[in-house]
């Protein structure tokens, strides 16, 4: 049975047209700075005024000048101007609209740089908060969804430009119409032309716009890769390999062959559509051209003054400008529609993973200091939420914590594919875990025991089959309440980058502030003797990016994971160690695990390792072999069948002798 046939596919990207994504844009400016958006447009009008106002003033005193200068000769010019009030308050409104203009382009840049910075930290937080949020992991594995990611990031970039791009709009639309307004008073058919010779360069520049967008989209698989390599070459986790093996050469190369590929497409497109605009905009020259010569025949044969001439010829090239700029920001409105619009797609994703009744963390109040994830932590017991959660829950009441006859964990014919994906990765597995075991999964690399850990834990829905908790299907609980009831210990365990108490309490983030809870952990989890040698304990930084920062072995870092884990021991009820000792030595392994069998009694607990010194203590153990079930039962069972655990374990055995 396929993916499609068993469960909605909602995971896939929606389209989003130009205009929806531009419409969404300036939605986004009004909420995010509505008083900066009101103050631009305000300054903006009076801007594009302006232009259009000094032409007709210097029109009347070019004019007013001309009459004086055939009536008379004086030897005191200013007593002359002082004496014309018109020509006196022309040159008056000149010097203050010139003035107002100055005043106004330095508030308009403040109120731009204040709108931009409002509008890319309002975008770049839900972009945030939607991936940090968002409940499928598959986002993070799918090339697909990849791409939409990196080409959101670079539309938060987009969406900077359009605060100034609608500035110039709004300047341009204001000087665009006085301008066609006054320059209509030469001869009705003047800004037609003009508007008209223009309209071919606007359709050519949103062709080749949109070109250029299709040859970015396609090359966000390139801009990825770039990034990986330009990490591989500055990222601290490649410094010492790279440079111990020499392949700073190497990566560098590849890096600069990813931008070549990429500049070359993109300067491709640009040369053709540059020649192609730069031909059509001789048209547009020429529909300058005739209205000015018009106006100058129109002077020489006394139709219009010399103040005439001077306000025409400056109005044709003022509607000129201001078509131009017109058209320059209309194209640029497309392309930051077109390249905003990955946001609003990233924004619209939904998850494959869906809960019943939603996330019942998403529900319940934000505690003081811990923000959402306290939200999420307030479905433990002692959180004085608990009746609040099971009532959002499916049959309130009867849930996993309140049945008394446990069932454990139920998997029935399970298969799973990963997203963009045609082959599975797990199949047909069927396996119960009972309730209060510890059943050890081991295998070779590669054989799906990891996958397995994600399933149970639900970071993926399976592809067909089922897994049910105490009787019931596991996507009938809410996400927010099955991940509470999980302490989890993940082989690419995450290395927060903040201090000692943060990196153990983030288990647990009610109890963040009690150093008993979190010493105790970190005292079981074999780190304390590290923690209480440091000099700020547990308010030590870890991470050499961090200021006064220090950072762990391998090892220890693995033990403050599996000290944030224990942080929430007394509530989860399941237990997934996914190659817990795998950055550990044989000595320090053994004493890891007498602390696994200690903290899994009266807990599920699913252990993955390909090292099977701890299997010999499970319950039961598991044999995973090309995503399937091979073999199961106890260490002196398998030992006895002399199958593919015995070989494993004798091969193992061997090689600490």
């Amino acid at each position: 049975m396929s993916r499609a046939d068993t469960y909605p596919q909602t995971m896939q990207s929606i389209k989003i047209t130009t205009f929806q994504a531009l419409r969404r844009s300036l939605g986004l400016i009004v909420k995010a700075a509505p008083i900066e958006l009101r103050n631009l447009i305000i300054l903006n009008i009076i801007r594009g005024a302006a232009p259009s106002g000094v032409l007709f003033l210097n029109k009347l005193i070019i004019d007013e000048v001309s009459r004086l200068l055939s009536r008379t000769q004086t030897a005191q010019p200013l007593a002359l101007i002082l004496s014309q009030p018109m020509l006196l308050w022309s040159i008056a409104g000149v010097l203050i609209l010139k003035l107002v203009g100055d005043s106004i382009d330095t508030m308009s840049s403040f109120t731009v740089t204040s709108l931009r910075d409002r509008l890319q930290g309002a975008v770049e937080g839900k972009v945030l908060e939607k991936v940090a949020n968002f409940d499928d992991i598959a986002l993070f594995e799918n090339p697909e969804l990849l791409n939409i990611v990196e080409l959101a990031k670079t539309g938060v970039f987009k969406i900077q430009q359009l605060a100034f791009t609608i500035s110039m709009t709004i300047t341009g639309i204001f000087i665009f119409i006085p301008s066609v307004s006054l320059a209509a008073a030469i001869a009705w058919w003047v800004p037609l032309l003009i508007l008209l010779s223009s309209i071919p360069s606007i359709y050519i520049e949103r062709k080749y716009t949109k070109l250029i967008w299709r040859v970015q989209k396609k090359q966000a698989k390139i801009t990825r890769e770039m990034n990986l390599s330009a990490r591989v070459l500055t990222g601290e986790e490649y410094a010492k390999e790279l440079r111990l093996f020499g392949l700073q050469e190497l990566w560098l190369k590849r890096w600069q062959g990813q931008f070549v590929q990429f500049f070359s497409e993109m300067q491709a497109i640009r040369k053709k559509g540059a020649i192609v605009v730069l031909l059509w905009s001789i048209l547009s020259r020429i529909g300058v051209a005739l209205p000015f010569v018009y106006v100058v025949i129109g002077a020489l044969g006394s139709r219009y003054t010399l103040g005439d001439l001077a306000l025409y010829s400056g109005l044709i090239v003022q509607v000129e400008e201001s078509l131009q700029l017109l058209i320059n920001n209309y194209t640029n409105l497309y392309d930051i529609a077109l390249g905003v619009s990955p946001i609003f797609q990233l924004l619209d994703l939904k998850p494959e993973l869906q809960s019943p009744l939603g996330d019942v963390a998403s529900r319940l109040p934000s505690l003081p200091g811990h923000g959402q994830d306290a939200r999420a932590t307030s479905l433990l017991p002692d959180s004085g939420q608990d009746a609040r959660a099971t009532s959002l829950l499916p049959d309130s009441g009867q849930d996993a914590r309140a049945t008394k006859d446990k069932i454990g964990i139920e998997i029935k014919d399970l298969s799973f594919c990963y997203p963009g994906s045609t082959k599975n990765t797990v199949t047909d597995i069927n396996l119960t875990i009972n309730p209060g075991e510890m059943l050890v999964l081991v295998g070779e690399n590669g054989a799906g025991k990891t996958t397995l850990g994600k399933l149970l834990g639900r970071l993926y829905d399976p592809t067909s089959g089922s897994i049910a908790w105490n009787g019931k299907d596991l996507r009938s609980y809410s996400l927010s309440y099955v991940r509470s009831r999980i302490a989890v210990v993940m082989q690419d365990y995450a290395r927060f980058p903040s201090t000692v108490r943060e990196n153990v309490g983030f288990g647990d983030l009610l109890s963040l502030s009690d150093d008993t809870a979190i010493n105790e952990a970190i005292s079981e989890s074999g780190i304390a003797a590290k923690v209480n040698s440091l000099d700020q304990g547990l308010e030590t930084p870890l991470g050499k990016q961090l200021e006064d920062g220090i950072d762990l072995s391998g090892g220890q870092w693995q033990r403050i994971a599996i000290a944030r884990a224990l942080m929430r021991l007394d509530t989860a009820e399941v237990l997934i160690f996914d190659e817990p000792t795998a950055a550990l030595d044989p000595k320090t392994e053994h004493e890891i695990y007498s602390i696994f069998r200690q903290i899994a009694a009266g807990k599920t607990t699913v252990v993955i390792s390909h090292r099977l010194g701890l299997a010999k203590i499970a319950d039961r153990i598991a044999v995973m072999e090309n995503g399937k079930i091979a073999e199961i039962g106890t260490h002196d069972e398998l030992i006895a069948a002399n199958g593919i655990y015995c070989s494993m374990f004798t091969r193992q055995a061997s090689s600490y002798i």
